[in-house]
Parts: structure tokens; C-alpha cells; sequence
């Protein structure tokens, strides 16, 4: 225990106070008496007379599971790839890179078939779990396999941003032994398709390493994800067998995890909705904050006219309750979405699992597989089906193929085999029929009444479902104005089956999402089951509060440093979102005293089909075009009758050459925000007009973009 000077000086005079108070005491002098001696005896007796405060006692409010190691893992997990093969025996390690799960789930999909068909045990990793380097390391008898996603404009995914960033910085390093195969995931909407798996197997060839078969690709764009990987893998999987000379035998299920029910369970420490619980390292040095319960405080409608089954609204979540959840201008918010009732329902029936649906279950990994295990436990069935699977995903060819291994009468393999046998086949099957899970297997029995699953593994149907992914949300409010409170602009607009105008598919987190009202939840909110548990740390007492689990990713698409570098914008739709934000954020800086300089030019051209029905934030943008001088907008409409139909692009060649001075002479940034399409063409148009202005040709054009990207004077927000 330690004193300061002046706790040594009062300690000093205590006995000479002392002295004057016994013989001269009054009432107030016994008073100040009693409360110093009562301050020492606290001060002096914690931890003598009575325990001291217990460092963990917070442990009594913990969740049993939250710490908990994932069952059978190793308590401490080198981060050294061959030597973690050298501990396990695998002869191969497949890496994954994954943003929306597609690229994870073909990891351990492959895993699971080298397994059945080639006897072969292999590693599945995440890239981001081994340090890089020590890929050097693996000997000639050793493979490895990369299966990595590419987002947005040839964007890595969050676990293989350092990966790509080593890779690109030439480490000194041999991969003259590695004997490797590389998949990409990628969508050729966007300029720099599957540019992460380029760039990746661009690198290891040049760090020496050999290729055992051409790289795989798959195309979003063309629907064709799940049919690039299954040929690729088929190609893989032959040459091992070549290689090592391995014999492939027809697959045979088995089950990579085991599913426990057991009412014993203390209902306090069951996962009922909320998210799984994430590392300290994971959030500190991700692009994404925790996920977390947030209440929505406002809901608005956007559209005036929601006759065809279009709806847009305007969310604000409070963010107060959670103040180490910041956002900055132009990130997004990652929504965590629900299955309806009515999906959860219905495949809890057709499984026979009626009456087990709330009984608690134990997941844990097989004792024969090194996959890491990505679900909650303890759960229940209707918690995984309702938060953490994607049952109303669409399914794939190779889960149809393997369904009727496993089938449990000869008609019904018969109807799947059929099904799924020939690709061209099931594409048809699935361009007329909204497909899911539980809807296949309806199918079948509507094909065949007598066929049953009740007795199908429930391990076969959690393995064949995506985990529950994040949607993302461009945020539509500043940070500067609206620093606790973060809107997002969410667009409700169910697709129609290719030639069919009566069958339409609701988007999964955008219908969710559209059952909030400012009121709370809306009577279409009852579709959804509830977020509910006593551990959430929800300090409302309000019933009707909705709430939502979601967390903040940040983004590089941000505004210029200098307030007065003047910006173009250039958004379709609900890409009005980050520009509202922008817009704003410009508007109450301009308005701050002491500001120097005037607020740069603003150009936005904005697109949408009509100005009665779905011109976003009409009233909000002309607000800020009065009160901005600099502030220009330009309104694109397409579905206007009796006049021609106009696109953004249209807008960006009418202007071209006032946009292209901005961009040349005034050092502009671009900022695109929409469908990937729409960025394309209004590059391309931006591109015709420089080269025009420059006298360029395509190579020194392309060098210009490179270099303004490079700059942050020319940022895309795009998707699909």
C-alpha cells in the first residue's frame, strides 16, 4: 500500500486534532470525529476486517459457454501450417477467404468429399488463422488449395485482406516446393472479376510455386457459382487420384458432426438468437465492430406509391446503448436478418421434429473431422432455424445429389437422381421453381406421397445449410450530425421466377427488415420469431422496441479530406444512401463558425423511375440544394409515360464535358454508388471523355483510373 505526501501530512496532524477535540469537543467536532474515524477504518480495513472486492466476481453474469474453447479444439493453436499438418497428418490444407460464406462452405464441402471419395484427410482453414509465411514451409508431398471470394471491385474478403496485402508486398520467401489448386468466387458484373484469386495465384507463381490444375472461377452473374465449383472440384479431385495414386469410391455420408438433445440443460446458457460470441482480437483488428442488439427508433416510408409490391424505408437504429459502437460518414451496417416463422415451421414438419423443436441440443464436431465448428451450442432446433441457418437459401445440385444417397425410399432417390443428375435439367428445375430446403424436400413427397425424412440425419440438413450471413447497408446519415443514430435506406423488392409473373422471391433481410415501423413492430412482424434472451443487455423496458442484431464495417468510401475539393456523385436507387450522408455532412460543416474556405462544388445525378413514385429523400435533397449554393442535382427518370426513358448514364454523357473538367482541372473525385452495371456504364462514358480530353489511348486510360483510385479520386459503392 502506498501513501502520497499529502496523506503522510494529514496522517500527521491527526493526533494534535485529536488533542484539541477531547478537550474542547462540540457537537460538530464529535460528528467530523465519527466520519474520519469511519473513513480510515474503510480506507485501512479493506482487505483486514472484511474481504476485499472480488476481480471476478462479473464471472457470476457470464454466459457458461461464452469463453468456452470450441469442443475438441486444441487449447492453444499454432499458427504454423505445416507444423499444424505435421501434429494432424493431413497430407493437404484447404485455405478459404470468405465474405458472404459461399467460399467457406466450398472449403469444407471439399473437405468433406476428399474424406469420402479419396479416404484423404485434409486441413480447412481460414486463411487468417496461420501466419503466412510459413506456407514456405510445406514439403513436396504436401498441397494446398485456396478457395478465395472477390467482393465488390476486385475487393478481398475480411479474413484475406492480410493475406493479399503479403502476398502484394514480395516477401522473400521460396514456394518452390508448394504443390497448390486455386478456386475464386467472384461476379463478372463487376470490372476486376474474381481479381482476388488472380492476383493470389499471380503471386504464388512468382514465388515459385506449381499448379496441379487450371484455376477454377466461379460467376455470380450468371448464376452458375454452385455448377463452376462442382466441375472444378470434379477436375481436383481426379487429379489427386492421378498424383497419388488414390481410387475414388462413390461417396458415402458421413456425419462431420453430432447433435445431442438433452433437457438437462440450463436454459440460462442457451443460444437463442443471439450472434456467436467473437474474440477480442477478431473485433479489435477487423473492419467490423461486434454485433450487437440495437433498437430501431424510426421507421418512414419512402416510396408514395407501394402499389406493386415495392416498398422502401428509411430505418434510424440507436446506437447510445453501445458506445463502443462507432460509425464514421460512409460506412455500412451489417443486419443480421431472421427466417420467417412460417419457412422455420415448415421444415421443423417435414423433418418430423414437431414437439422437439425447443428441446435443448448439444452440436459438437465428430471426432474424425478437423473442422472448426461454427454454430451455437447449446441451442434448440427452432433457434438454429430461426437465427443462424439459411433455410430459405436455394439449393444446390451437389445437396440434391447427396439428399438421395441418403433417401429413404428407392422412389424418392429415383426423383433426386433424376432431378440433379443433369445440370441442364435442374437449372430449369430452378428457374420456374422457388426452391429452399424444406421445399425440395416437399417436392419429393408431393412427387411421391409414401417418402418420409423424418428419419434423414438432422447433422446432413444443419451441413447442408449456410450459416446465417450479414446484409450490408450503406449508411445514409452522418457522423458528424448524427453520431449516435445511424439510418439506412432499405429497398423491398421481390423477384420474380425467370418467366413468371405470379411466383415472386422476398428478399430474406430486406422483408425482415420491412416489418419495422416507428410504432415498433408491425403486425407482419409476427412472421418473424423474436429476439429474445435474458442475457441480451437490453436496458429499454419498452415491449413495443424493435430490435435488430447488427454491427458497423467500416468502409474506405469516404468524403475528401479538404472541404473545398469539389466531388461528383453518381447513384441509381438506394445508392442515394451514402450521398444523403455526404451531402449532409457537407451542409452542417459549411454551417460551422470559424470555418475556412468555401464548401468545394457538388455535382449528384440521381436515378430512379419516376418523381411521384420513387424520387428517395425528394424533400430532404431539395432542403439541402436551397441551403447549399454549390449544391447541383440532376434527376434521371425511366419509367415517365410518353417520355424517352433516361439513365444516369445518359445524364453523364449530356454533362461529360463539364464532368470531365472537374476531374482534370479541378481534381474532382468520383464517387458511384448502384448496381455494378450502372457503374460500368457510366465509367465508360467518363472513360470516352478523358481520352477524348487527353488524346489517351486504352493503356494510359487505364493508368489514370488506376492512379485516381489509388488516390481515393474515384470510390464505387456497388453491388450485383
Amino acid at each position: 500500500m502506498s501513501f502520497t505526501l499529502v496523506e503522510f501530512s494529514r496522517l500527521a496532524r491527526l493526533p494534535e486534532l485529536l488533542r484539541q477535540l477531547i478537550k474542547n469537543p462540540g457537537l460538530d467536532d464529535l460528528l467530523i470525529l465519527a466520519i474520519l474515524l469511519a473513513g480510515s477504518i474503510t480506507y485501512f480495513g479493506c482487505g483486514i476486517i472484511w474481504d476485499k472486492p472480488d476481480p471476478y466476481h462479473y464471472k457470476w453474469f457470464e454466459r457458461p459457454q461464452a469463453g468456452a474453447s470450441v469442443p475438441g479444439a486444441a487449447t492453444k493453436a499454432t499458427r504454423n501450417i505445416a507444423q499444424s499438418l505435421a501434429e494432424t497428418g493431413h497430407q493437404a490444407v484447404i485455405f478459404w477467404g470468405s465474405q458472404s460464406g459461399t467460399a467457406e462452405g466450398f472449403a469444407h464441402r471439399l473437405a468433406r468429399d476428399f474424406h469420402g471419395r479419396l479416404k484423404l484427410e485434409v486441413l480447412v482453414a481460414d486463411v487468417s488463422d496461420y501466419d503466412h509465411h510459413t506456407i514456405a514451409e510445406l514439403s513436396e508431398s504436401q498441397y494446398a488449395i485456396f478457395i478465395m471470394s472477390t467482393y465488390g471491385e476486385g475487393d478481398p474478403s475480411d479474413n484475406s485482406t492480410s493475406f493479399l496485402s503479403w502476398l502484394q508486398s514480395k516477401p522473400q520467401v521460396s514456394f518452390a516446393n508448394l504443390r497448390y489448386a486455386a478456386f475464386g468466387c467472384g461476379n463478372s458484373n463487376y470490372k476486376r472479376y474474381n481479381a482476388v484469386i488472380d492476383t493470389v495465384v499471380a503471386s504464388l507463381q512468382g514465388l515459385g510455386a506449381q499448379k496441379i490444375l487450371p484455376v477454377g472461377k466461379a460467376d455470380e452473374a450468371q448464376g452458375s457459382t454452385d455448377e463452376d465449383f462442382m466441375e472444378w472440384k470434379t477436375s481436383l479431385l481426379h487429379e489427386f487420384c492421378t498424383q497419388l495414386g488414390l481410387t475414388e469410391s462413390e461417396p458415402v455420408y458421413e456425419p462431420a458432426i453430432k447433435i445431442v438433445f438433452d433437457e438437462s440443460i440450463d436454459s440460462s446458457g442457451i443460444y437463442l438468437g443471439e450472434p456467436l460470441k467473437q474474440s477480442s482480437t477478431e473485433v479489435s483488428t477487423g473492419p467490423s465492430t461486434a454485433i450487437v442488439p440495437l433498437p430501431i427508433t424510426s421507421a418512414q416510408e419512402l416510396l408514395s406509391d407501394t402499389s406493386e409490391m415495392r416498398s422502401c424505408l428509411h430505418l434510424e437504429i440507436n446506437l447510445s446503448e453501445h458506445p463502443e459502437v462507432k460509425y464514421k460518414t460512409g460506412d455500412h451496417l451489417a443486419v443480421r436478418p431472421i427466417n420467417p416463422i412460417s419457412e422455420v415451421k415448415a421444415l421443423v414438419d417435414v423433418l418430423g421434429l414437431r414437439g422437439r423443436e425447443d428441446i435443448p441440443i448439444m452440436i459438437q464436431r465428430s471426432e474424425s473431422t478437423s473442422e472448426k465448428l461454427n454454430l451455437p451450442s447449446p441451442t434448440t432446433i427452432s433457434a438454429l432455424f430461426s437465427h443462424y441457418l439459411e433455410i430459405c437459401a436455394p439449393v444446390s445440385r451437389e445437396t440434391a445429389m447427396s439428399l438421395a444417397q441418403i433417401a429413404s425410399s428407392s422412389s424418392a432417390k429415383d426423383q433426386l437422381l433424376a432431378l440433379a443428375s443433369d445440370k441442364s435439367v435442374f437449372s430449369a428445375f430452378l428457374a420456374k421453381t422457388h426452391i429452399t430446403f424444406n421445399r425440395l424436400l416437399r417436392h419429393i413427397q408431393g412427387v411421391d406421397p409414401s417418402a418420409s425424412w423424418s428419419s434423414l440425419p438432422l447433422s446432413f440438413v444443419i451441413e447442408s445449410l449456410r450459416p446465417m450471413q450479414s446484409r450490408y447497408y450503406s449508411i445514409s446519415s452522418s457522423s458528424i450530425t448524427s453520431p449516435r443514430r445511424a439510418a439506412i435506406t432499405v429497398a423491398n423488392n421481390p423477384k420474380p421466377l425467370l418467366g413468371e409473373n405470379a411466383t415472386f422471391i422476398p428478399g430474406l433481410a430486406s422483408t425482415y427488415l420491412s416489418t419495422f415501423t416507428s410504432d415498433g413492430p408491425s403486425p407482419l412482424s409476427a412472421l418473424y420469431p423474436p429476439i429474445v434472451n435474458p442475457s441480451l443487455p437490453i436496458t429499454t423496458n419498452s415491449a413495443s422496441t424493435s430490435i435488430l442484431h447488427a454491427s458497423i464495417r467500416h468502409s474506405t468510401f469516404k468524403l475528401p479530406a479538404s472541404l473545398s475539393l469539389p466531388i461528383i456523385m453518381v447513384a441509381a436507387g438506394t445508392g442515394i444512401a451514402p450521398f444523403r450522408a455526404f451531402i449532409h455532412e457537407r451542409a452542417r460543416l459549411a454551417r460551422l463558425q470559424g470555418h475556412r474556405g468555401p464548401v468545394g462544388r457538388m455535382i449528384l445525378i440521381f436515378g430512379c423511375r419516376h418523381p411521384d413514385q420513387d424520387l428517395l429523400y425528394k424533400e430532404d435533397l431539395e432542403q439541402l440544394q436551397s441551403s447549399l449554393p454549390g449544391l447541383d442535382i440532376v434527376y434521371a427518370f425511366s419509367r415517365v409515360e410518353g417520355q424517352k426513358k433516361v439513365y444516369v448514364q445518359d445524364r453523364v454523357a449530356e454533362r461529360q464535358d463539364d464532368l470531365v473538367d472537374m476531374l482534370l482541372k479541378e481534381d474532382a473525385a468520383l464517387y458511384l454508388c448502384g448496381s455494378a452495371a450502372m457503374a460500368r456504364e457510366v465509367g465508360k462514358r467518363l472513360g470516352e471523355g478523358v481520352k477524348e480530353a487527353r488524346s489517351y489511348d486504352d493503356d494510359r486510360l487505364n493508368n489514370w483510373r488506376r492512379e485516381r483510385k489509388r488516390l481515393k479520386r474515384w470510390q464505387e459503392d456497388v453491388w450485383g
